[in-house]
């Protein structure tokens, strides 16, 4: 069970740090960490939805990456970033240090998940409070889907 457990966390970890080390590009490193963002919470929903057995170790190590990922993000939105092929809006720089509270948040939610988590009926509360975060991030600051 641990080595199970340390090769899961090892694996969550590596690949969002492989992702992060792709380019010097703010927009390329910042669209590869909110995929791994996306795969974090996807695994959690499955496990929240009853979908893949709950395997506490597992969501903890999703949750840290999260916060890993979110402790990131006011870096990889450097002034003039906002060109090229991004979803960013323009209101990531127009009112910047709310964005960076926003992530400032969705990190210490991360956290509080990972340290708080011993059940499933607690996945549940704390994917929903994490995808609150990451939903409210976007409608103000991502473009929409056209």
């Amino acid at each position: 069970m641990r080595k199970t457990v340390i090769a899961a966390a090892t694996v969550l970890i590596a690949s969002g740090l492989g992702v992060l080390a792709q380019s010097n590009d703010p927009v390329a490193q910042r669209q590869s960490l909110m995929k791994n963002n996306q795969e974090q919470v996807r695994a959690l929903t499955g496990m929240a939805r009853g979908q893949v057995p709950f395997n506490a170790a597992t969501a903890q190590a999703a949750f840290q990456r999260i916060a890993q990922n979110a402790q990131q993000i006011p870096g990889l939105f450097p002034p003039g970033s906002n060109r090229g092929k991004t979803e960013a809006l323009p209101t990531v720089w127009e009112r910047k240090a709310d964005f960076d509270a926003r992530a400032a948040k969705l990190e210490q939610d991360a956290k509080a998940a990972e340290a708080g988590l011993t059940d499933q009926a607690g996945l549940q509360a704390a994917v929903q409070r994490v995808g609150q975060n990451c939903g409210g991030c976007h409608e103000s600051y991502r473009r929409k889907e056209s």
